[in-house]
């Protein structure tokens, strides 16, 4: 899958161009401010300042927050560019007709989902403790996840349950930074080792 920044990149030169000058110079320096941030992030700085951003567009500081009340709603805008990018192939019809069988096309969408936005996902993590802002999307993005396995898993595997909770750890972005990051293991065996986790909760569990 593309990665983030670049898929933020086609997202913003897709963009319509506007009649009025004065609008689409907005435009343009907006589109500016949401790439500079962006490729901070991407660059491994999960909250670039308004001077780093500023100096990344060539751009004024005032003209940053001549676009942007503060930072937060940098990150919205990104967040938003995100969501409307990666939100059809990860909520996209199933092939297969059995839960168990969605419920592992579902992880491995999510793992790819991961590997293109990790860089997004960890700083987002990291900022929730800084901006009250940022937590509450967080906490909406984790009700989105337990909702999309609570589609998907029978009622005695729910996420409110002591085996869908299980599950719902092992299919977690954390899970999959542990892995992937500080295991340091390839994608394919990321997705192969959460995959078997959550065969051993079933198992476990006594599903079928």
């Amino acid at each position: 899958m593309t990665s983030a920044a670049k898929v933020i990149r086609i997202a913003m030169d897709a963009a319509q161009p506007v009649d009025d000058g004065r609008r689409a110079r907005g435009d343009a320096s907006r589109a500016r401010i949401i790439q500079a941030m962006v490729e901070l992030v991407a660059a491994g700085d999960p909250d670039p300042n308004a001077d780093a951003v500023a100096e990344k567009a060539g751009l004024s500081v005032r003209t940053v927050f001549r676009h942007f009340e503060d930072k937060d709603a940098i990150f919205h805008a990104i967040d938003d560019l995100l969501v409307a990018a990666y939100q059809p192939p990860l909520t996209a019809p199933y092939r297969s007709e059995h839960w168990k069988g969605q419920l592992f096309e579902l992880i491995a969408r999510r793992c790819t989902i991961n590997e293109a936005a990790a860089v997004f996902r960890i700083s987002a993590v990291m900022e929730r403790y800084r901006s009250q802002f940022i937590a509450a999307k967080y906490r909406r993005l984790h009700a989105g996840e337990k909702r999309m396995l609570d589609a998907v898993l029978p009622p005695e595997l729910q996420t409110s349950t002591q085996a869908g909770r299980a599950i719902l750890i092992a299919c977690s972005f954390d899970t999959w930074r542990l892995l992937r990051q500080d295991e340091e293991l390839p994608p394919a065996e990321v997705e192969a080792a959460m995959r078997q986790l959550v065969e051993d909760i079933l198992v476990q569990a006594g599903a079928q």
